[in-house]
């Protein structure tokens, strides 16, 4: 019998970081501020990144809401007021290019990662290729299918290997963010997990056993946009030109990220 284990909520509510000098003060009353929202794999990340930023422009408070692209979508969708997109998938963006809630014009590519099958550290499972989730021996895989955002490349390289039909009934679930699957490994709730690279750069719980090659999947890459509704396009653009920097780069690098792939 087929068996489809869910998650619970624990990554389910949205994660703001305000980000202004390591604290979450008011900005003085001659600062513009930001609100960017980034997708779940950004969230440790832009927090370095950020404190380069600040060394170079403290005119500018930048706040991150940190959630899933599809999450972000919607609320962006509902009208908050969110000056910066920055997705992790195609699809969201598109939907709401599409819609024209966005400066088109102002759309970019981001940085990319790749795929990575993840086990906890100290995990003696013999597991070495994406292949391998399809043997007996493999009973949980944490991953996510509806989640915008990784399930686009999972569903891509399962398919690929034909595998899907055989590894979706063992699935551990992500609902609602990609941070779920890193935590389900970790406290082993899952055996392996299916998961952005850059997602498991900080964590000393689990480890790499494999990267997917790329004949696999689509080339992992991001993107971010200005949104139609900000009243700070100007300092919005400027914030993307510092976060494709070399300096800014070279943090998102250190974080298992990469220059995109065309």
């Amino acid at each position: 019998m087929k068996r489809m284990i869910k998650l619970g909520t624990l990554f389910s509510l949205i994660v703001v970081l305000c980000i202004w000098a390591g604290s979450c003060t008011a900005p003085k009353t001659n600062t513009v501020a930001l609100n960017v929202a980034a997708a779940g794999l950004f969230r440790d990340v832009l927090v370095k990144v950020d404190q380069l930023r600040q060394q170079e422009n403290l005119s500018v408070v930048v706040n991150y809401t940190i959630a899933g692209s599809d999450v972000l979508k919607r609320r962006i969708e509902a009208g908050e007021s969110f000056d910066l997109f920055i997705a992790s998938s195609p699809k969201p963006m598109d939907e709401l290019q599409q819609k024209g809630l966005i400066l088109s014009e102002t759309r970019q590519s981001f940085v990319g990662t790749q795929i990575a099958l993840i086990v906890p550290k100290d995990s003696q499972l013999a597991v070495s290729d994406f292949k391998d989730l399809a043997s007996d021996r493999i009973k949980t895989i944490a991953m996510s299918l509806e989640v915008p955002g990784v399930s686009t490349y999972t569903y891509e390289i399962l398919n690929n290997l034909k595998i899907l039909a055989q590894v979706k009934p063992k699935a551990v679930l992500a609902q609602t963010d990609v941070r779920e699957i890193l935590d389900a490994v970790e406290t082993k709730r899952a055996e392996v997990g299916i998961t952005f690279l850059s997602e498991v750069q900080q964590s000393d719980k689990v480890k790499v056993v494999a990267t997917a090659p790329l004949n696999l999947h689509r080339p992992v890459v991001t993107s971010f946009a200005v949104l139609k509704i900000s009243q700070y396009a100007t300092e919005a653009k400027e914030l993307m030109k510092f976060l494709k920097s070399q300096k800014a780069m070279t943090v998102f690098q250190q974080n298992g990220f990469e220059l995109p792939r065309s």
